[in-house]
């Protein structure tokens, strides 16, 4: 049989199911347990008030779950044209900082700019490589994880390379590429400047020596030219999403920026060669702190000041390379979720490794020239500009990240313990919260359903009533081992159980976020006379923001010294990424520095002591 056919057959040939609509009274009543968490220590939220508003609704408003079973009999997946639009689309705030992620790779040592470049044509080829397997559905159709294995939908690897977000007045928007051209090229950023670099022609991908040579063209164009007269225009999508918009829309008046901007739209994704001289500062840190500034360093390059205009933030990948061996991805994340990249870079990182141990050379034969890109800025968008940029430095600054490595125990004890390290993990972060803050807050797991066709994420609350029971155990001093062993098990059973409703479809996040968007859709169609008020109150508000955000990513241990990372989604919460190793935890836990409430490095601490605790309380 024909690999590649059978691979192509194997990823669409068992037709997955389409997601359930939850029913209305389960989400309701997990709405109001979390609203009952909500409400304990928390001024001005009434849960009896909450209670009323949930009555109303599943009385008077049942037409919209109808509505909502009606659209979900006819789409493939009713999730998608609701969750995407109102978790990013619609969302305003700048995506640097705010949103993209970053995934860190391991650490190089680059003696000379053509060392950084040569792995970074690699890296660039891996990424190719990677691009062509998706075309030709040449790999292995994934499983879930747990113990049922269940196949999985694979439409995000057709899209994580194919996609650019454009910022866009009210809502953003997705475009999408055909997979099947024979051409295909990257735009690689070089001391602020962009250039489109081929790296397939005639369906053929090009060598790693004619990557490289067009690498060493940029770079010495990019240093060529005048900087006096150079305009970072990447800066015109640092800001919020209005002011990128207004931005753009000035631009689109030259024809010139147009043909510049479908360059870079079209381009399968972005590499920016990063130039840094730290002398020996990065010398004098301590590993986790390392670790931290290269992830704020993939994140937001610091700021304008040194590499954070050498991006392009709307693109769905930037692979970055940095002279100081510091290298990694920046990611838009509306197109994938994290273990599709992860599964892309790792398959580009050990290709780049395996041909780096060759030590092999060759001399191109095409020589094809990069192409700069060219851009005509009037006053109205410098000016743009200039404030965009203004934001995106005091949103740099005010970033801080730290790392936790927890060395003392990591899956196989967990595992050991009869819990799942992930609920284990999840239950960690909440007695940390409690202990620096007194009370939980709505906090945000994303919950793969890629088990349903086009299936992205739902939402695992951790917040549980039980969870708030538990913590509460472990602070009181005059609770005994058992009583909090006994209240953690309760409460790591909750947790499984949410789990599960997650991943199985019947989460309420997604059902919450329709239901809100048609009841909105209903008062302006005259249906409803107003919006419901379980939508009106301050509890909808609290239990929609997310001061805590957290995912766990795992990574292949044969590819160390990498992590996930991002920054709050609140300026008063946390980011809190995880990657559960055998026998360690990696933390990279992120705040603003400017709000009072919140403090990375009292988080991280609250981090080790609660699982010192959890820990001699499971091992006694």
């Amino acid at each position: 049989m024909n690999p590649v056919k059978h691979h192509c057959e194997d990823w669409y040939q068992h037709e997955l199911p389409k997601p359930p609509v939850p029913q209305l009274q389960h989400t309701m009543l997990r709405y109001l347990q979390y609203a009952k968490v909500l409400s304990d220590g928390h001024k001005g939220l009434c849960l009896q008030e909450t209670e009323l508003s949930v009555g109303k609704f599943i009385a008077q408003c049942g037409f919209l779950q109808e509505k909502l079973e009606d659209i979900a009999k006819r789409e493939d997946n009713w999730i998608n044209d609701f969750w995407l639009s109102e978790m990013y689309l619609k969302v305003r705030t700048a995506l640097p900082t705010n949103t993209n992620p970053a995934y860190v790779f391991p650490m190089q040592e680059f003696k000379t700019v053509n060392d950084q470049l040569i792995y970074a044509a690699w890296l660039i080829r891996g990424l190719a490589e990677f691009k062509n397997k998706v075309i030709r559905k040449d790999i292995d159709r994934e499983n879930s994880t747990g113990r049922e294995k269940v196949k999985m939908c694979m439409e995000q690897y057709d899209r994580i390379l194919s996609c650019y977000r454009e910022p866009q007045f009210g809502i953003d928007k997705l475009h999408y590429r055909d997979n099947c051209h024979d051409n295909q090229h990257i735009v690689v950023m070089c001391n602020n400047q962009a250039f489109a670099v081929d790296i397939k022609v005639d369906d053929q991908l090009l060598a790693h020596s004619e990557i490289l040579y067009q690498l060493e063209h940029v770079h010495r164009m990019s240093q060529n030219r005048n900087k006096d007269v150079v305009v970072p225009v990447a800066g015109g999508s640092v800001g919020g999403r209005e002011e990128a918009a207004a931005f753009w829309a000035e631009m689109k008046k030259e024809p010139r920026n147009v043909e510049s901007l479908q360059t870079l739209k079209g381009a399968i994704f972005i590499v920016c060669l990063d130039s840094i001289d730290d002398g020996n500062e990065i010398g004098a840190l301590s590993y986790e702190e390392q670790l931290a500034n290269r992830g704020r360093h993939l994140i937001n390059g610091f700021g304008s000041g040194v590499c954070g205009l050498n991006r392009w933030y709307d693109a769905t990948i930037q692979l970055i390379v940095s002279s100081n061996g510091m290298n990694g991805l920046c990611i838009e994340h509306s197109v994938a979720e994290g273990i599709v990249i992860i599964n892309m870079a790792e398959s580009s990182l050990r290709f780049a490794k395996e041909n780096m141990k060759k030590k092999i050379i060759t001399e191109p034969s095409l020589c094809i020239q990069p192409r700069p890109l060219r851009w005509a800025v009037s006053p109205v968008a410098q000016e743009n500009l200039r404030k965009q940029v203004h934001l995106f430095d005091d949103l740099a600054s005010d970033l801080d990240m730290k790392i936790y490595l927890h060395k003392a125990f990591g899956k196989e004890f967990i595992k050991g313990c009869r819990v799942s390290p992930d609920g284990f993990v999840q239950l960690t972060l909440q007695l940390a919260y409690y202990k620096l803050h007194g009370h939980l807050v709505s906090s945000y797991e994303s919950a793969a359903i890629r088990r349903f066709r086009k299936g992205r994420v739902d939402n695992i609350r951790a917040n549980t009533p039980e969870a708030l029971a538990w913590v509460k155990t472990m602070c009181d001093k005059t609770s005994s081992r058992e009583q909090r062993r006994k209240a953690f098990e309760i409460a790591a059973q909750k947790q499984a159980l949410v789990t599960m409703e997650n991943i199985t479809g019947n989460g309420i996040d997604n059902h919450l976020c329709a239901l809100n968007v048609l009841a909105v859709q209903a008062v302006e169609n005259g249906k409803l006379s107003s919006l419901p008020d379980i939508f009106k109150e301050r509890m909808w508000t609290e239990l929609m923001r997310f001061p805590l955000s957290t995912s766990q990513v795992t990574t292949s241990v044969n590819i160390p010294d990498t992590y996930l990372c991002y920054g709050p989604v609140v300026p008063d919460g946390y980011g809190c990424a995880y990657n559960i190793l055998p026998d360690s935890i990696i933390f990279a836990a992120s705040a603003f520095r400017s709000h009072p409430k919140t403090d990375a490095v009292l988080f991280c601490k609250a981090i080790a002591h609660s699982l010192g605790e959890i820990g001699k309380m499971l091992a006694a």
